[in-house]
């Protein structure tokens, strides 16, 4: 019941910043009427057997040209990958730090330095560690899809708003 409850609750979550519940805004380009600047679809997720009190998460997000994705952070190690589109990325601060992979490769190699925003496409990816501030906006033309899985707190939110400010585009 509780894997059904939390997996509701990520859920809502998404849904409610697709539905514009939480402040998502545009920097250099505005999604369509009607289009939501971000959509979240929950792919996968299980408790980890290995590590009682997490879960293993798989989602997909869409990023709508021009939508950004609030300073928040999540509740354990999260890997992205940008599958298509562009995502512009910045890691505000925190704890931790956030590693940057290129297309093909196997591990994550160039530390993201607080403050500096990097572009990602398809087929780069990153890992973040937990308690990392962060932001990240579509700044191209096309729909921008992620794909997210982490290792994450069963008992927390999977995306922390934080109440910081973004840096200028």
């Amino acid at each position: 019941m509780r894997r059904v409850s939390l997996v509701l609750f990520v859920v809502m979550l998404f849904s409610a910043v697709a539905l514009g519940g939480t402040h998502v805004a545009a920097q250099d380009a505005t999604p369509a009427a009607g289009e939501p600047p971000i959509v979240a679809e929950m792919l996968a997720s299980a408790p980890s057997m290995d590590m009682p009190g997490m879960m293993q998460v798989l989602l997909r997000a869409t990023i709508a040209p021009g939508g950004v994705v609030p300073s928040h952070v999540h509740p354990g190690q999260i890997l992205v990958v940008v599958e298509s589109g562009t995502l512009t990325y910045t890691v505000l601060g925190g704890e931790g730090e956030s590693v940057r992979g290129g297309a093909g490769t196997p591990t994550a190699a160039e530390a993201i330095e607080p403050g500096t925003e990097i572009m990602l496409g398809p087929g780069e990816w990153f890992v973040e560690h937990p308690a990392v501030v962060h932001t990240a906006r579509n700044a191209g033309d096309e729909p921008t899809v992620l794909l997210v899985t982490g290792l994450v707190a069963a008992d927390e939110p999977f995306l922390q708003a934080m109440d910081m400010a973004t840096p200028a585009a």
